[in-house]
């Protein structure tokens, strides 16, 4: 069973977080992970030592994680949804990177696996990848 690691921050809609408090959660964005746990994937939602989930995030999530373990559980490939470019950095071979919100700037020297609009987006090439896997003959 595929894992999905998603930030706190990926699923919000952060500028729209009141002064000093947590951004609140896009709808968009839950029923895009529903749709991905509703599908079979396990998603997880990755705290990364900032707000706690909203009930509403939380409630999509298998469990929620301070941080994307070092190798995920699962032998197969694993995705991490981030909105933060030093997230991408460091990670596991089997662990598919995708930022989510913008290109990373002009001579970014982190890079992500891959780029995303927003986590519909990201969720939609996570289905397509699992659909139609790259097999080496």
């Amino acid at each position: 069973m595929t894992e999905v690691y998603v930030d706190v921050g990926a699923a919000s809609i952060e500028a729209a977080a009141p002064e000093g408090g947590a951004p609140p959660v896009d709808p968009e964005a839950v029923r895009a992970l529903r749709h991905l746990s509703e599908a079979g994937f396990r998603v997880y939602v990755i705290t990364a030592g900032g707000p706690e989930p909203a009930a509403m995030l939380r409630a999509v999530a298998t469990a929620v994680l301070d941080a994307v373990p070092a190798r995920p559980a699962d032998d197969d490939q694993a995705w991490y949804l981030t909105s933060d470019i030093d997230r991408c950095r460091g990670s596991s071979a089997y662990l598919r990177t995708v930022l989510i919100g913008g290109t990373p700037p002009g001579g970014s020297v982190r890079r992500c696996d891959a780029v995303a609009r927003h986590v519909q987006a990201a969720a939609m090439e996570i289905l397509a990848a699992e659909a139609m896997p790259a097999h080496a003959d």
